[in-house]
């Protein structure tokens, strides 16, 4: 417990394809005080869900490689329905996400989460 919050455990995937940021949005996090599960370059649904199912994450994070489309990343939702989704970047502040408990992916009212 980390000033009468849980600690966010939170697995961080490079979707589709190695991404620079992830380095950076796993630093940020860390830095709010999540515990960060980077489990580097995924490219299918069924490879996160497998690794939620290790980890039993709070969240998991998707940083997409370039060029990686909504599609793959609403399909990461949709095979981990127990688990909420976001779709990272470092432009994100990552930092205020944390600590304001991240919105549930399937929560419309989010716009930076799926």
């Amino acid at each position: 417990m980390t000033g009468g919050r849980a600690v966010a455990r939170i697995v961080l995937v490079e979707l589709g394809g190695p991404c620079a940021e992830a380095i950076a949005v796993a630093r940020a996090l860390r830095d709010a005080g999540a515990e960060v599960i980077h489990a580097g370059v995924l490219h299918t649904p069924a490879a996160v869900a497998a690794t939620v199912e290790q980890e039993d994450p709070g969240l998991v994070g998707l940083v997409p490689a370039p060029g990686t489309g909504r599609a793959l990343a609403d399909a990461v939702a949709a095979a981990v329905p127990e688990t909420r989704v976001a779709v990272l970047d470092a432009g994100d502040d990552v930092v205020d996400w944390v600590k304001d408990g991240a919105i549930c992916a399937t929560d419309p009212s989010s716009g930076g989460c799926r």
